[in-house]
């Protein structure tokens, strides 16, 4: 099979991070929980089929795991901050690989597609880390973990509602937060990728038949691409610098220049494109 572009530049990040950071320990189970979630999301684990939302899909994931894997890259690098054991790495890792698995449907599900799971994509996100994770090893109590870090990703969640019983534990859910926003609207494809936003949101409206909820707001295309740039400035870079405490800025070169907010402002801008030229297209039909 030819593998995915993300998952090679993904799990060559891992390898050079690994084996930047780890020496001299064992080797982590980072690239093996890549290829688990390379099977998962294709359909080559017993009981599940390959994913078949648009948006919130294997290259979403990897998206979101390349913008972990920097930001733990860089924690490290900060001799202020106290470093994650190879453990916590591990940990990271697995929730953000699996903050998206709800989105999946079972072999006997045959209706629509994984998008009308939105409204409880977060729930089944855990329950499946639960049943599926403890086979690299992890705990009861790190899964516990694992499973507060997909809750953290929660649009509607902020880290206060978590039952977290630390900072090391606050800071894990930070990363994998602050990773998955960072990896969703810094990707190159983000701007095109809307429109399979608004088919998941729409499908996820009709199934669940919840008319008041975030994913239900959007009448058409344009109303969501409308709404981006009011989307980040204020709830995603809110987040991003209160709920999260800026641990973003992580990522900041010595100018205080930020890759990935540079590549989100860009995208914004190249959404507004979208927008005016969408604009002008429906007055022009409309003039007819």
């Amino acid at each position: 099979m030819l593998l995915p572009l993300s998952y090679q530049i993904t799990t060559e990040l891992a390898r050079r991070v690994e084996r930047e950071r780890f020496i001299e320990a064992k080797p982590l189970a980072i690239e093996p929980l890549i290829h688990f979630a390379l099977d998962l999301f294709h359909g080559r684990r017993r009981g599940f089929q390959p994913c078949d939302t648009a948006f919130h899909d294997f290259d979403h994931t990897m998206q979101a795991t390349e913008a972990v894997l920097d930001l733990l890259n860089a924690h490290a690098s900060n001799p202020v901050i106290t470093s994650f054991t190879a453990r916590d790495w591990e940990i990271v890792v697995a929730a953000v690989l699996i903050h998206d698995a709800g989105y999946l449907k079972l072999s006997n599900d045959n209706e629509g597609s994984g998008a009308k799971y939105s409204a409880i994509h977060v729930a089944r996100s855990c329950y499946f880390a639960w049943d599926l994770l403890p086979e690299f090893g992890f705990t009861k109590d790190e899964l516990r973990q694992i499973q507060n870090a997909i809750s953290g990703t929660a649009v509607a969640t902020t880290l206060k509602d978590l039952p977290l019983r630390s900072s090391r534990e606050w800071l894990i859910c930070a990363i994998v937060a602050t990773g998955d926003m960072l990896g969703q609207m810094a990707a190159e494809d983000y701007p095109e990728r809307l429109a399979a936003l608004y088919l998941e949101f729409r499908e996820a409206s009709d199934f669940s038949r919840f008319k008041r909820t975030g994913f239900a707001v959007y009448s058409s295309l344009l109303d969501l691409l409308s709404d981006t740039e009011k989307f980040f400035n204020t709830y995603a870079l809110p987040m991003l610098e209160n709920d999260w405490k800026g641990i973003y800025h992580l990522l900041d070169d010595q100018k205080g220049d930020n890759l990935y907010l540079a590549r989100i402002k860009a995208n914004l801008r190249r959404v507004g494109l979208m927008v005016r030229s969408l604009r002008g297209t429906v007055q022009g039909s409309g003039n007819q």
